[in-house]
């Protein structure tokens, strides 16, 4: 138990208000990177009262004073790029914060596709032996859901390495190194995302509440069990034991139990060791009771929604737990009140879809739970492995907020909790990549994505912030006729978002996979990004973008399509026939069309259509495509009809 306390004592410590220095925004610290040419907006908390004086590098020093409510805060002149430099913070004490660098700083943000990290990327090896970058820095803002605006959180500056990019966003890495390279100054990338999430979760409640098109959001969210309400606020109660875990062997006379732990000891009979992060899990405790002649392992806690996916008893990391292909299942008993399920993770298995037990419920009394591993089965998403019972490296405990019912996260919980506290931090600009979670209801974002980029707008106070957009790759089956697709009215709402003022898109309609949502060639979509920044942005004369539709014109039996950013001249990326294209009559029925380029111009037909109304392009999940132009990145797939999609009426 000393022990235990020794470890939690500075968590208990860093989260208490102390001022006995001046205490800056988590953003501020040693090797950050400060935007350059704006003015530089700093902040953080002291006595109230308190003079606070700032100087940066050789700059003449400004002072303001703490307010009742502690908070201060002041602005800096604008700095070119160069550094380091050092920055002194004074009060009743001075805080001084080392290599500082002015250059540029880029927010990025999303789903899994922005979360997942260089070292799953299909070109890792090569990319993390080179990470090697004292003009890159890196910054993650951990996971918080949270229902009231949150305004500090624990995380630091790093210096790009191999071993700091290896787990960092891989998006955000290739962007930010192809940046640097070609701008020479400092890049500073701050890395705001989680795997799963909805747009509504990124998006402030000031703007949700003012357009009624998200008032069924925000219904689901007021009519939610209080359980649903508790988890996401204070957290969900759970006080969880086991014992006896056996694993289960057929054999010639009968099936026979093998003994595996029964906690007595810290070691397993088959070498592993139960493990538990204090990282992963700081407010919950992993006990092992011995209770007369039973050992037991008690886990109790509350749990939030930024734990639900880490809290895991485990065997330890280093190394298989041996071979279980000769074992049908395992066997253990529990008691308490929470949920839980067993996971099991496999070399093979290179992201978070672990085979996992269904959800199980503790009683208060023991209950004895059997589990065949027949039955295991990973998450509906990603590459499908096969369960390989020969290379099972770790068994976890991982404690689930429910069974599923009470797992809902809050609108705006995300905005709150890890956008909100980064304003006003000055910054370049945003990039965003997500509407997976959100492609259902594809209409709806329509109205979801802008008002997201107008709120963040808001809150740095700079509705002219450049915002890019990741459109969602191709992923799923192939068709063989025109089809309605989600994904396809998924990708026009994030087009259609580029209306607004300063933003543009990135299409990865070529780089995703049919069977996995988390495809591995991440550096082409870093290297779009910073090619869309460099050429609407920065200003440079690059070819950014592939062919983006312009307008549409019926001309006896045909339909002619003009492109804009054709960029030196549309063609097509693997020197054959357009393909992709389909034209509907006024029946709203479509056809696969024949289509030739003419200029900027491309003229589609179809026998089957001989008086089209509307045409189509790339208009599938995973649409056959292959129109582009000198920037080898392919046309944007569009519609030039509006007719009612499949996603409409969802809310």
């Amino acid at each position: 138990m000393f022990r235990r306390l020794l470890a939690v004592l500075p968590l208990i410590l860093a989260g208490l208000p102390s001022h006995a220095t001046p205490r800056l925004a988590p953003l501020f610290g040693d090797h950050m990177v400060l935007q350059r040419d704006k003015p530089i907006a700093v902040w953080g908390w002291a006595d109230p009262g308190e003079k606070i004086e700032v100087r940066l590098a050789n700059g003449a020093p400004v002072s303001t004073q703490a307010g009742t409510d502690s908070r201060w805060g002041l602005t800096l002149q604008p700095l070119p790029a160069g550094g380091p430099f050092v920055m002194r913070v004074a009060g009743k004490t001075t805080v001084v914060i080392h290599d500082v660098m002015i250059g540029d700083v880029w927010v990025l943000s999303g789903q899994s596709n922005m979360t997942f990290p260089v070292s799953r990327a299909s070109n890792a090896s090569s990319a993390i032996s080179k990470a090697s970058n004292a003009s890159l820095r890196l910054f993650t803002v951990p996971d918080e859901s949270s229902l009231k605006r949150s305004s500090s959180f624990q995380s630091a500056w790093q210096i790009c390495t191999p071993e700091n990019a290896k787990e960092f966003s891989a998006v955000a890495y290739f962007f930010g190194s192809e940046l640097e390279k070609r701008l020479q100054v400092p890049i500073g990338l701050i890395h705001s995302s989680w795997p799963g999430t909805s747009a509504e979760e990124w998006t402030d409640s000031t703007s949700l509440a003012a357009n009624p098109d998200f008032a069924p959001i925000l219904s689901r969210w007021r009519d939610a069990p209080d359980e649903t309400h508790m988890f996401a606020g204070d957290g969900f109660p759970f006080d969880l034991s086991f014992r006896n875990f056996v694993l289960l062997r057929k054999g010639d006379d009968g099936e026979q139990r093998v003994a595996f732990s029964d906690f007595s000891q810290a070691n397993n009979q088959l070498g592993g060791k139960w493990t538990y992060s204090w990282n992963t899990a700081p407010e919950s405790l992993f006990e092992i009771d011995r209770a007369k002649d039973d050992a037991v392992a008690h886990l109790t806690g509350r749990l939030r929604p930024q734990d639900s996916a880490a809290l895991d008893a485990s065997l330890a990391e280093d190394g298989q737990i041996g071979d279980l292909s000769d074992y049908s299942g395992i066997e253990f008993s529990a008691r308490g009140s929470g949920f839980f399920q067993l996971r099991f993770a496999q070399p093979t298995v290179t992201d978070e879809a672990n085979y996992a037990s269904p959800i199980f419920k503790a009683t208060r009394e023991w209950r004895t739970i059997r589990l065949e591993f027949s039955d295991l089965k990973q998450p509906d998403w990603g590459v499908q492995l096969p369960w390989t019972p020969s290379a099972v490296k770790q068994l976890m405990i991982a404690l689930r907020e429910s069974g599923g019912e009470y797992a809902m996260r809050p609108p705006s919980g995300l905005y709150n909790g890890m956008i909100a506290p980064l304003a006003p931090f000055s910054i370049r600009g945003f990039v965003w990549y997500q509407g997976e979670g959100n492609a259902g209801r594809a209409y709806q974002y329509r109205e979801l994505l802008p008002a997201l980029i107008q709120g963040w707008r808001k809150a740095w106070n700079d509705q002219d912030l450049p915002f890019l957009i990741v459109q969602l790759p191709n992923h799923g089956a192939r068709q063989a006729q025109p089809v309605e697709s989600a994904w396809a009215e998924l990708r026009e709402a994030q087009l259609q978002a580029t209306r607004l003022p300063h933003t543009a898109i990135a299409v990865t309609i070529d780089v995703g996979e049919a069977d996995n949502v988390h495809p591995a060639d991440k550096a082409d979509v870093g290297d779009r990004l910073a090619l869309l920044a460099l050429g609407t942005v920065y200003g440079q004369h690059v070819a950014y973008s592939g062919p983006v539709y312009g307008s549409a014109k019926v001309e006896q039996g045909t339909i002619r399509v003009h492109f804009r950013n054709t960029f030196g001249g549309l063609k097509t990326g693997d020197g054959k026939p357009l393909t992709g294209f389909e034209l509907g009559g006024a029946d709203r029925r479509f056809a696969w069309a024949n289509a030739k380029i003419e200029g900027d111009d491309v003229v589609v037909s179809s026998p089957g259509v001989p008086n089209p109304v509307a045409v189509r392009y790339a208009w599938a999940d995973n649409p056959v495509q292959n129109l582009t132009n000198s920037s080898g990145i392919p046309a944007s797939p569009f519609r030039t009809d509006d007719w009612s999609g499949i996603t409409v009426d969802a809310k």
